[in-house]
């Protein structure tokens, strides 16, 4: 004769057994925390930059206070939601991301509710059903408590956000300036995370491309790389600075937000003088970038970006090369193409899929347009030198067009 199981103890239908239920969760709070914090670092991989035990501190305090709220049947204090707010602008000084934070929280919470399931249905009778009269409750404590730690996340990150625009824009005037104070300078760097004697890379683009919310999300999508980015408008041009990051991730970012975005880079130049000398190569090169072209690096076009700048100086001298390169880029290509293939009619020939003869008369021709024999130094360079400037635009000004590319 086997003996009848006993009855389930019958549960109360009302909140005491609710009460019960959380203040006995509540007692094991301590040890559950470990493993909510283990299952946020698990799916949400981001936090590990967060320290365990501050993280373990944050999830205690913030669970102990829902549990508390349960039991009592109300929503966060005053100084509960400080808590989370205070969990905002920490998680935003430790550069975790907003959309990091706000998982960890509904994280947290669908495991403290999974706990409480799991215990009810333990205990037996209808407390499991009895949940749903809690839902309210928690609802509330979510809604509040990851909106209070939304607010102070962005509050924070636009005041850092300032306060680090305020800095750059100081540390670009110190590299502008004639005579820089190198030690004021040096603190702005190291301020900024720039290592003073490192090396830097400039990008240069258009200032009217660029709002500042624009800048903003442009600082915040690359601040999540490896190395160190500054930017801001300064003028008609919009400035960045690189460290330890290629400038291909820079340059990325940018191109997602305007395809068409012209961009001029500058050499990778050590120290705070090889900062400024970037910057200058960018935005020398930005003036020969075209909307629809790459950008335009200051190591493959330095020559016609350093002599653009002098182009109403050097008019007199090579403005000869506009009308012919205009009207015959057939010679502006056989010039170029002859400085190309070792100033050899052959292999000019060979490279243009033109014979010699054609060649050679093509040459003779520029030479009666221009007055410039490309056999000779002066002759060559003075081509090469004006057809540069005027792919780069400079004599349109001058009743030239750009010649049509070939």
């Amino acid at each position: 004769m086997t003996t009848a199981s006993l009855p389930s103890r019958p549960v109360r239908d009302d909140w005491q057994a609710l009460a019960d239920l959380c203040t006995s969760v509540r007692a094991e709070l301590p040890r559950l925390t470990a493993g909510i914090v283990d299952r946020i670092r698990e799916e949400i991989p981001e936090y590990h930059i967060v320290p365990r035990d501050e993280h373990e501190a944050g999830v205690f305090e913030q669970f102990g206070g829902l549990l508390t709220g349960l039991i009592t049947r109300r929503g966060p204090s005053p100084e509960e939601s400080e808590h989370a707010r205070t969990l905002g602008r920490d998680r935003a000084r430790e550069g975790l991301p907003l959309q990091a934070l706000i998982g960890a929280f509904h994280v947290g919470y669908r495991e403290i509710w999974n706990v409480l399931l799991t215990r009810a249905d333990a205990r037996g009778g209808n407390l499991s059903r009895q949940l749903v009269r809690l839902v309210g409750t928690v609802w509330t404590w979510v809604e509040q408590a990851t909106g209070a730690a939304a607010e102070a996340y962005n509050d924070t990150i636009r005041a850092q956000e300032a306060a680090q625009l305020g800095l750059t824009y100081r540390f670009f005037e110190g590299l502008y300036a004639p005579s820089p104070a190198e030690v004021d300078v040096a603190r702005l760097a190291h301020s900024l995370g720039f290592d003073p004697a490192g090396t830097f890379q400039a990008v240069c683009a258009p200032s009217e491309a660029w709002a500042d919310e624009q800048l903003a999300e442009l600082r915040g999508r690359v601040g999540r790389r490896t190395g160190n980015m500054r930017c801001a408008n300064r003028g008609a041009t919009m400035v960045a600075v690189v460290q330890s990051m290629p400038v291909d991730v820079l340059i990325e970012a940018m191109r997602r937000h305007d395809p068409h975005l012209r961009i001029g880079t500058g050499l990778l130049r050590s120290g705070l003088a090889g900062a400024a000398a970037s910057i200058v190569d960018a935005q020398e090169a930005l003036a020969l970038a075209d909307a629809d072209g790459k950008p335009v690096s200051f190591g493959s076009a330095w020559l016609a970006a350093t002599l653009l700048p002098q182009a109403g100086r050097l008019l007199p001298l090579l403005e000869a090369a506009s009308e012919p390169a205009a009207s015959h880029p057939d010679l502006a290509v056989t010039v170029r193409g002859f400085a190309d293939n070792g100033f050899s009619l052959t292999a000019t020939g060979r490279a243009l899929h033109l014979h010699p003869n054609t060649v050679k008369y093509r040459l003779a021709r520029w030479r009666e347009l221009t007055g410039w024999d490309v056999h000779t130094w002066p002759g060559l360079s003075a081509s090469l030198l004006g057809l540069g400037l005027v792919e780069a635009g400079a004599f349109e000004g001058n009743g030239h067009e750009r010649p049509r590319q070939m």
